[in-house]
Parts: C-alpha cells; sequence; structure tokens
C-alpha cells in the first residue's frame, strides 16, 4: 500500500481537540470529526442543537443527501467547513466566522445552514403562493381590460357610424334648404 492510500484509511482526528484524539464520529451539518467526548456534547450545543452525529463506521452509509451542501470551505478558515448562516448580514460562516468573526452581536440571527435553507425555502414558497395569487388578479384584470377595450372600439364604431349618418342628414338638410332658397 502507497502512504497516501495509508493515511486516507487512517481514522481522522478530533476537530475539536487540542490534542490529536482519534475521531469516532461525523457531525452529518458540519462535516467535522469529534472524539467520544465531544461527539457526545456537539448536538447539545445551541449553536450545533439538532445536528445529526454518526459514527465513523456508518459514515460511508449514512443518508448523506445534503451533505454537499456544507462540503464548502471557509475562505478565511480554510480548516473549518461553512455551517451557518447569519441572517443580518445574509453570509455563510463557519464556526469560527460566527463566534468570533464579526458576528458575535448578530447571534440572536445566526443560523444552521438547514435551518436558514428551510426558512429561505419557506420564504421562496411564500412568495410563488403570492406571486401566482398575484397573477391570477393580474390575469383577471387583463380580461376585464380586454373586455372594455372591446366595448370601446364597438362603441366607436357605433358613434362613428351615427356621426357619419347625422352628417349625412344634415347635408342633406342643407341642400333641400339651399335648393329651396335657390328657387324662391
Amino acid at each position: 500500500a502507497s502512504p497516501s492510500t495509508d493515511r486516507e484509511t487512517e481514522p481522522p482526528c478530533c476537530d475539536e481537540c487540542a490534542s490529536a484524539s482519534r475521531a469516532v464520529a461525523k457531525c452529518l451539518e458540519c462535516q467535522l470529526h469529534y472524539c467520544q467526548i465531544h461527539s457526545q456534547a456537539h448536538p447539545l450545543f445551541k449553536s450545533s442543537n439538532g445536528h445529526r452525529v454518526i459514527g465513523l463506521d456508518n459514515a460511508s452509509t449514512a443518508s448523506c443527501a445534503p451533505v454537499a451542501m456544507y462540503a464548502q470551505k471557509c475562505p478565511l478558515h480554510p480548516s473549518h467547513t461553512l455551517t451557518s448562516y447569519c441572517v443580518h448580514c445574509e453570509q455563510i460562516l463557519c464556526k469560527l466566522c460566527a463566534e468570533k468573526g464579526g458576528h458575535q452581536q448578530h447571534q440572536s440571527s445566526v443560523l444552521s445552514l438547514r435551518e436558514a435553507s428551510e426558512q429561505k425555502r419557506s420564504a421562496a414558497k411564500t412568495l410563488l403562493e403570492t406571486t401566482a395569487s398575484d397573477e391570477t388578479a393580474l390575469n383577471q384584470a387583463l380580461e376585464k381590460v380586454s373586455t372594455v377595450v372591446k366595448s370601446v372600439h364597438t362603441d366607436t364604431e357605433r358613434v362613428s357610424e351615427e356621426v357619419v349618418e347625422f352628417y349625412n342628414h344634415i347635408r342633406e338638410a342643407v341642400n333641400a334648404r339651399e335648393k329651396q332658397v335657390l328657387e324662391e
């Protein structure tokens, strides 16, 4: 086996330990590896409440559909993955950016990416529903405008015909009066 293959099969170290403790679990949301102690503590923190931590022996068989969204590394802290979203700044953050970066004052508006995604999805759904409702109202208004335009065209044609008929009637009357005056 080549040295790189050996390194790839070695269990990773805990991303939280100052010492090089071997990781026994992985958070599916954060994509971070944890030792036994940190794997038990991680889901208990407010910032990671509800995260799914699985044993490394289950990591390859776990459902990882949403994980791709969390795999990007922080440009400011390349050893950390992007795990949070600051609603105030509308910015995706890593754990360090959220806790020690310029977002400490925004802690009440820092969400996990899953929560932020659900909020954005809900907002988009509401916007789509509103847009669909607005579209229906606009289509109804367009139908009314179309009906009014047709009515105006019909009325315009009718009035034009009446004006021409009235003009012809006046011309006939003027011609008759002219003929009468000339005969006198």
